[in-house]
């Protein structure tokens, strides 16, 4: 370190050192090491208002955040992270004095914490605190000095970060500016900033610069600190003029749905933790408003009292409104077009209509079965289970809400059994002319006494002539024609002879069915 180039003060202080014990009777070097020492200790009282005055800004930060967490969270949040930041690095500062101390005077850290600066053995040594400081060989950057700039430099640029990039500029923080600053020694050759302010400078001098580093790295936080809550100060929670408002979203309600209102603070803050007793239940607001709902129960109308509270100024104030709305009775028509019955494999015609509401707002559902709209207020049905009852429910779409307007159950059947005929001739035993017989050309199906018009058919039948007492061959038809077997069967039968027409299976809208046997007795 003898090579090092030297300032004027360092010269100074070196110049001092060497006359001490030659001058000491005029008390010179005593003089300026007291002063150091006086410097210090006033840098130290300094810190602690410094820390005070910080902790006091945290506490009103504190105060804005527990009034209005929404606002004030994502910059609270970077306050607690500058606050820990802060401490870090100053607790870092203040161990990095007692290994100074304890490095210089060759004593435990231990002791080193508890021995006041004025204690100190050699306070004109810069020997030791150079090598703290700089290290055994300048061009290694292994002593202290380059450590602390590197964290000096981070923490800059971590305050910086936690600012909008368009107002860095106005925060410049040059106290901790340990870039881009030039430093000369007496020669007038460029120095580094550790070699400028740690290199041969007596511990007395270190003490009372990294007293005033701490000093720097409280007077940032501050202005990093201040500016964040300068975006969330008191007057973000005062208005000109304030007034509850309600806005139903109707003022008309059916029975047996909600009734819904939004109750907010005109120009009041939507992140605001707002609240409000209503008849004499408690409500928690979000986004600026209270979400309003009770059970419209009683016809007529309904007259409401409240008092919403809003967060102002880290207080709460509270105003009063009053409104009312209307309930109205639902009403609902569902019929059956046809009948009240739902016959399966057929299609079901019904009428559902919501009294007042708009077909738009009507929907429309069905427990066994579909449902489908041919136009407004008329549906078809289609059912599927026997014996299982149907019921048709509408319900009324007002408001994103829905709300049952009224309900119908019809009962579920088969359609009833078709009847064959052969001319006029149903099922069981008849009489009948052969010649007849012959050109009734086949079978025909029709339904008794049902509304529903079904396109019927015969899908097969069996046939066998019974002739002097001799049973034919069965002869079949797979649709509803006779054969010309069976037509030649009929004309070579005589009087008293039997047709038997058996195993009848009608095509039906759920699959075929099988239909009673005729038996015909020739006449």
């Amino acid at each position: 370190m003898s090579g090092a180039k030297e300032t004027p003060r360092q010269k100074m202080i070196g110049m001092m050192y060497l006359v001490y014990t030659a001058l000491l009777a005029l008390n010179v070097s005593v003089a300026v090491l007291d002063s150091f020492l006086t410097i210090n200790e006033a840098m130290e009282t300094t810190n602690k208002n410094y820390n005070q005055k910080n902790e006091d800004l945290y506490q009103r930060f504190l105060a804005a955040y527990t009034a209005n967490e929404a606002k004030v969270g994502e910059n609270w949040k970077k306050a607690k992270s500058v606050q820990a930041k802060t401490r870090e690095l100053y607790d870092y500062i203040q161990q990095m004095k007692y290994d100074l101390i304890a490095f210089t005077e060759q004593i435990p850290v231990e002791q080193a914490m508890n021995l006041n600066p004025r204690n100190i053995g050699r306070q004109d040594n810069y020997d030791d605190p150079t090598r703290f400081f700089i290290g055994l060989e300048e061009a290694a950057h292994d002593g202290k000095a380059y450590e602390l700039h590197k964290k000096l430099h981070d923490y800059r640029s971590f305050l910086l970060e936690q600012v909008d990039e368009k107002d860095r500029s106005s925060i410049p923080l040059r106290s901790l500016h340990v870039e881009g600053t030039k430093y000369y020694n007496a020669s007038g050759q460029e120095q580094s900033w550790e070699i400028f302010h740690f290199s041969h400078t007596i511990i007395v001098a270190d003490l009372a610069l990294l007293n005033k580093i701490q000093n720097d790295v409280l007077n940032a936080e501050n202005d990093i600190v201040s500016y964040l809550y300068s975006s969330i100060s008191d007057d973000d929670f005062k208005f000109d003029t304030i007034s509850a408002r309600v806005v139903p979203v109707s003022n008309s309600v059916l029975a047996g749905s909600t009734f819904e209102a939004s109750i907010f603070v005109a120009a009041f803050d939507s992140k605001a933790k707002i609240s409000a007793t209503i008849d004499g239940k408690e409500y928690e607001g979000s986004g600026g408003s209270i979400n309003y709902k009770v059970p419209a129960t009683n016809i007529g109308k309904r007259k409401v009292n409240g008092t919403i509270h809003v967060p102002v100024s880290f207080g709460v104030k509270s105003y009063p409104f009053q409104f009312e709305y209307d309930v109205r009775q639902s009403t609902a028509t569902v019929s059956a077009d046809k009948m009240n019955v739902f016959y399966v494999g057929v299609d079901n015609p019904v009428s559902a209509l919501a009294g007042g509401i708009t077909d738009e707002n009507t929907r429309v559902e069905i427990s066994n079965g579909t449902i489908s709209k041919v136009r407004p207020g008329e549906y078809v049905v289609r059912v599927n289970k026997p014996g299982v009852d149907a019921t048709v429910k509408v319900f009324a779409k007002e408001n994103g809400k829905e709300t049952l307007m009224g309900s119908k159950t019809f009962r579920v059947k088969r359609v009833p059994d078709p009847v064959a005929r052969i001319n006029g001739q149903e099922e069981g035993v008849k009489r009948i002319d052969k010649n007849t017989l012959a050109n009734a050309g086949g079978l025909l199906v029709s339904m008794k006494d049902f509304e529903f018009e079904l396109n019927l058919k015969i899908a097969s039948f069996n046939v066998q002539v019974s002739r002097d007492g001799e049973l034919s061959p069965m002869m079949p038809s797979n649709g509803n024609k006779f054969s010309q077997s069976m037509i030649d069967n009929f004309k070579r039968c005589k009087r008293g002879d039997k047709v038997f027409v058996t195993d009848i299976a009608a095509a039906m809208p759920e699959g075929n069915r099988t239909l009673g046997d005729m038996i015909l007795t020739i006449k």
